[in-house]
């Protein structure tokens, strides 16, 4: 438990640091100029402990194919957050427990029936929160409640597949590697198309580049650490009780939406939240 906790905190601390820096730089600089790092680190690691040519084809498929989710997740999840609330992610991942659990439903033959309870609650404590943003300055429009629903899908599905793939004991850094490594590759390619159509120039990118070399490479090693922690939990136990465990995180990121960046938490979005996260401990109660 301890290692989830670990991650829990560095995961909704790393949720600060990307929307701070987000405010003057864009998504795929930002996605790119952290994946550099997080790349070298993990790769440097890999092949310090393992002999690469002992991986099978299988292996790197299946962490390929679970950083390919991790990466459109990501990708959803940075392109809300530089225009919208910590706050939005934080309760949509709440909801994520619900997608475990139908996985576990169709996939591992889990009994459904004693989840609707919780799934019921979850779901009236999301259409709540909701209904209470309407009028909010926190509101967001169709287009971001999609890219949080595909947020929370990727992210969920990727979790149950990392799952899996520690079950076949492939090595945790192996699937932080290739996680890391694609989402350079494919922020450099996001990078290239967008100097083609603004023609921003390499002493521009130096500059920044300069700027934010530590705010990055601190955002490097709390992402590594956040990632490497999580796996490990998840490694001994499962994604239900990884879920509820993580209930903290979207809380904590929540707190921290507060104090960072002033936004304000209401006594209707407590409600919401605790109601949301009552249906998570009761779901995991009826499924354990």
């Amino acid at each position: 438990m301890i290692y989830l906790i670990l991650a829990m905190l560095l995961f909704s601390f790393n949720n600060v640091l990307w929307k701070k820096n987000l405010l003057n730089i864009s998504v795929s600089l930002l996605m790119t100029y952290r994946s550099f790092f997080t790349s070298i680190l993990a790769i440097s690691f890999l092949f310090y402990f393992y002999d690469v040519a002992e991986f099978s084809f299988i292996q790197i498929f299946r962490t390929l194919t679970t950083a390919v989710l991790g990466l459109v997740g990501l990708f959803s999840m940075l392109t809300l957050y530089k225009k919208a609330s910590l706050q939005w992610a934080a309760i949509y991942n709440l909801l994520g427990i619900i997608f475990t659990t139908l996985y576990l439903w169709i996939f591992k033959n889990f009994d459904i029936k004693s989840s609707f309870l919780g799934i019921f609650i979850i779901t009236i404590g999301f259409i709540f929160y909701i209904y209470t943003k309407k009028k909010s300055t926190l509101k967001i429009n169709l287009k971001q409640h999609l890219l949080l629903v595909l947020m929370t899908l990727c992210f969920g599905t990727a979790a149950i597949l990392n799952w899996e793939n520690l079950n076949q004991k492939i090595p945790v850094i192996l699937i932080i590697a290739n996680q890391e490594i694609l989402v350079f590759i494919c922020g450099i390619v996001l990078l290239f198309l967008q100097r083609r159509r603004r023609r921003n120039s390499s002493i521009q990118l130096l500059s920044i580049f300069q700027k934010y070399f530590y705010r990055v490479l601190l955002m490097s090693i709390v992402i590594l650490l956040g990632l490497f922690f999580s796996f490990l939990g998840l490694e001994i136990t499962n994604p239900i009780i990884s879920g509820v465990l993580f209930l903290a995180s979207p809380l904590t990121t929540i707190l921290f939406s507060a104090y960072f960046f002033k936004e304000n938490i209401k006594v209707t979005d407590w409600i919401a939240i605790g109601v949301i996260s009552f249906g998570a401990f009761l779901l995991h109660l009826q499924t354990t």
